[in-house]
Parts: C-alpha cells; structure tokens; sequence
C-alpha cells in the first residue's frame, strides 16, 4: 500500500504541470476560507483586512482557471507562480503596514518570503524578486508607526532568515548550474550520437529515443515515445529481443550485443546491435533499461557474402576432395599394371637392348613407382576429411612401438634410433594419429646425414592438451622456410636429394587439426628440428 502511495506521489511531482494545478487549487481554496471565516483584524489604510485576504484567494483562482483550461497559461506555469508569490508577498508587506507590524503578520511575512524564494528556477528572477521586496519591506519600515519592542525579534530573525535563505538558494543553484551543464553534456552525446540511444520503462515502453532515429528509422522521436519496441522489430527477430532477461544486470543473456532487424518507416528492414543495460534506481528498483543500437547493414551485408563464398567454397573443396579420391582410385589399377609391365619389360630386356634403352626403361619404372606412391598419399590426404572419426584412448607407448615395427627396414637401412619416454595416453581415432607418429619419425630419419639417426619422443600435459614432441638430429630447416614445409607438395629438396611426394607434413597437419589440435615446429639449420603437436584432453 505504501509503495503504491510512493509510486502515485512521485508521478504526481515529476508532472509539473499537475502539481501546479494542485497547488493553487489549495491556495485558491484556502485563502478563500480565510477571506470567509478568518479572524480579520482592523488595518490601517483603504483596504480592508478581508479584502487583502481575497486578493490572494482570487490570483490563485484565476491562475487555477487559466493553468486548467487556457493552453497558454498551462504553458507559463513557472511565470504564474512567480505572479502569485509578487502578489502574496505585496499583501503580507502592506499587512505590516496596516497592523504596525502585528506579531502574527510579523512573522507570517517571513513564512511566506523565505518560502516562495524556493519556488523561483533561476538566479535572476529571485534576485529582482529579493530586491524588490527587500526595498518594499525598508520603505514601511520607514513609514509606519513605531510599534512594540517585538519589532526588534521581528528584525532579527528576518535577517536570520533571509541570510540563512540567500545561503541555501545559492548553494541549491549552485547544484543545479552543475547538474544543467552535465544535464547538458550528455543530452548532447543522446541527441548527436550517430547509434540510438533509447530508454525503456519496467514494461518496456520508450521513454526517451535520440533524433539519430530519424536517419535509421525515418521516425520522428515523438513518434515512438509510449511504444513497445517490438511493433517494429521484425517477425522473424522477436523471439531474441524476448529472451533477453533485462531486470538482472548480470545476466547471460545480456552479456553480449544481440543483432536483429528492425522495420524502417518506409517498410524495408535495418540490421542493428544493441546492447541493453539494466538501470538499478537508488530505491533500488529494477526496470529502467538503456540500449545502444549501432547500423550494422554494411557489415551484415558483408558478413553475409562471406558465409555464402564459405559455403561455395566447403561445396567446392568437397567437390575436389571427392574428384581427388575417385581420380586416385580408379588410377591405382592402370598404373600398377604399367608399373607391373615396366619391370617386366626392364627384367626381360636389360642388356639385350642399348645404353639408352635401358636408361629409358629406368625412367620410367622410377616415375611409375614415384607416381604410385603420389596417389597413395594423395589418397590419404583426401580420406583425412571423408573418414569418420572414431575416438578410443590410445596408450602413445604401445603406438610407438606399432609404429617402429612397421617402419622396421627404413630404420635399419639408416641405423637410426628411436626413444620415448613414458608417454601420456590420448583420447584420439587411433589410425589417423598412427600415420603422424609415422610421418614425424620417417622424416626425422630421412632428412638427416647423420651415421645414426636419433628421434626422441616425450610429452607434456597440461590442464586443458598434451603436447608431443619429437626431436631429431636431422639436417634442420632455415627460419623463412619453417612455416611453409606444412603446404602441400612443398619441397626443399629435390627427388634426386631426397625422395618423397612433399605431402607427409601437410596430411599430419591435416589430421592434427580435424583431431582438435595444432602442430607446429622449431628448428635450427644443421642441428635437428623439434617437431609439436597438441591434442586436447577429453
């Protein structure tokens, strides 16, 4: 009941054109009982006591009609205020006179003076209004008849009371000069501000829109003033506006911009972000919402071509994935039976034929057998993607071993070595991080002119991936090259250097990234290379 009072009081004083009215509806009212039924003592002069007492209850009830029915009156509020206090003031001073300065008028004066200074807005108009009345006061001072010795406390506690009131105005319009500039400075940011700066109410309506909503709605301010934003949110972005939780600060759902469209004036849509802020008062009520709405049409238009050309381009890297793995399939039977009849032919016919021929017949059994092992990995790399993956927990010590067991005869042929530590265990598909373990160490042993080869294997754990590491005593790679030997069918060596399809970094690279991780290398020319790559903790 009492918050309910509170809610209709405040209403009623934030409307100050109501409260005008209501206040000379009381003025009006009670100085027309006085006039009636006061007691009216003998006053000196034409008018009489009663007669006084109806000047102030008929400016207040004139000034009640014009503020309740003239719109021009209604308009002059703060003006018909200070008329009335002009005339009360006048009444009192000529009271003074007329009574020899009775102590009921006496101190009736200094009331209603100390009071009506506090209804005047500016400094200028209660300065004339001070003056005036300050030089009315002294003038009857000067002309009345002396009265009795409560003259002196009448004197006294009016000077009291007036430099006590000049103290408290100036230091009121002191603080309200600051709050009108600061007033000022931020009505200027809300007005001028190319985003739009609204305020909602506890039930959503606006309170306040900034003018930038005629450049992005075509709206005049006062159009949307009293509306509910969602007539002219679009349909289909209502539900995100609805599941925005604005009476908590802190909620998740307003932690982030929210992008929509909202309908223009002339019908098309407009892209926005905004961010909402819950306003807390000092009573500390919840409801008042702030948003700052930003024209986001260019980058939204941008943001869209570019998911439409990612879209083009999965469609199209899908596309050259399928073409590679079924162009690399149906060539493994053709050129297995070249390669099959080269050897037959290089077999059956080496020595009966020239020099030239022989040298002929070893080209191309070399390319066919290099061919061959092009379409294998060029095989693997597009089945990196088409594969499903199939997670299990991989003991990395037995998946070594599996590894060297199978790449047996390269590591005797180079008399190379591999260590490992004991090493985490994953939760990966199993077969493609196998082909990683084994790229990684025949790298590191092909790419070494080392009399033996050493690969070390060790890992580290961490809160959130396992990073693996292998270190080897290889040939090195220079800095401006590092990055570059992850693309495919980059080589830094020839095949008469070294053999291979250039394909080896770029499918582990592959694999590492579609199991969640990312693989990267350090290396120092001549002295080895350190190869990494993270696996993220399940």
């Amino acid at each position: 009941m009492l918050k309910r009072l509170n809610q209709t009081l405040s209403k009623l004083i934030d409307h100050e054109l109501r409260t005008a009215q209501l206040l000379f509806l009381f003025l009006s009212v009670g100085f027309t009982a006085f006039t009636l039924f006061g007691d009216n003592l003998p006053v000196k002069g034409p008018l009489k006591h009663e007669w006084l007492n109806g000047i102030d209850a008929l400016a207040a009830t004139v000034i009640l009609l014009g503020l309740l029915f003239l719109k021009p009156i209604q308009i002059r509020y703060q003006q018909c205020a200070y008329v009335f206090m002009y005339v009360m003031n006048f009444v009192n001073i000529y009271l003074l006179y007329g009574t020899s300065f009775h102590i009921q008028y006496a101190y009736q004066f200094i009331v209603a003076y100390t009071i009506s200074g506090w209804f005047f807005r500016d400094k200028r108009n209660w300065l004339i209004h001070t003056a005036v009345m300050n030089f009315l006061l002294i003038f009857v001072i000067l002309i009345a008849e002396k009265n009795t010795a409560s003259s002196f406390d009448f004197y006294a506690t009016y000077i009291v009371a007036s430099f006590a009131q000049a103290i408290l105005i100036h230091f009121r319009f002191s603080i309200e000069e600051k709050l009108s500039v600061s007033e000022k400075m931020y009505r200027l940011l809300a007005e001028n501000s190319f985003d739009l700066i609204c305020i909602h109410n506890a039930d959503g309506s606006l309170e306040f829109v900034s003018p930038s909503i005629k450049r992005l709605l075509g709206y005049e301010p006062t159009e949307l003033v009293g509306r509910k934003p969602y007539e002219f949110i679009h349909t289909d972005d209502r539900d995100i506006i609805r599941s925005l939780n604005l009476s908590k600060p802190n909620h998740p759902s307003i932690q982030h911009p929210s992008q929509y469209r909202l309908q223009h004036k002339n019908g098309s849509s407009v892209w926005v972000e905004t961010i909402f802020i819950a306003l807390e008062e000092t009573d500390g009520v919840k409801g008042t919402v702030l948003s700052q709405s930003r024209d986001i049409r260019r980058s939204k238009a941008i943001q869209l071509q570019l998911e439409e050309r990612t879209k083009e381009l999965e469609r199209s890297n899908a596309d050259l994935e399928t073409f590679a793995f079924v162009s690399s399939h149906d060539m493994q039977e053709p050129l297995r039976m070249i390669s099959n009849y080269m050897q037959l032919l290089k077999k059956r016919y080496h020595g009966q034929l020239d020099k030239d021929a022989d040298e002929y017949i070893e080209y191309a059994n070399k390319g066919a057998v290099h061919l061959q092992q092009l379409i294998r990995d060029l095989l693997s790399y597009s089945r990196i993607t088409r594969t499903e993956l199939t997670r299990v927990s991989v003991n990395m010590n037995a998946a070594i071993d599996e590894v060297i067991k199978n790449i047996q005869i390269e590591i005797k042929e180079k008399n190379a070595t591999v260590a490992r530590e004991d090493l985490c265990s994953v939760e990966v598909d199993r077969n493609l991080l196998l082909l990683v373990i084994q790229n990684l160490i025949l790298n590191g042993i092909k790419y070494n002119h080392s009399s033996n080869p050493e690969i070390k294997i060790s890992c580290t754990k961490h809160d959130k991936e396992t990073i693996f590491c292998f270190t080897d005593n290889g040939i090195g790679i220079k800095p401006e090259y590092q990055q570059r030997i992850f693309e495919p069918f980059h080589r830094l060596h020839t095949k008469a250097e070294i053999s291979g399809t250039g394909l080896g970094l770029s499918i582990s690279k592959k694999i590492i990234e579609r199991l969640g991780g990312k693989i990267w290398m350090e290396s120092e020319f001549e002295k080895g290379s350190k190869f990494f790559f993270s696996l993220p903790n399940s």
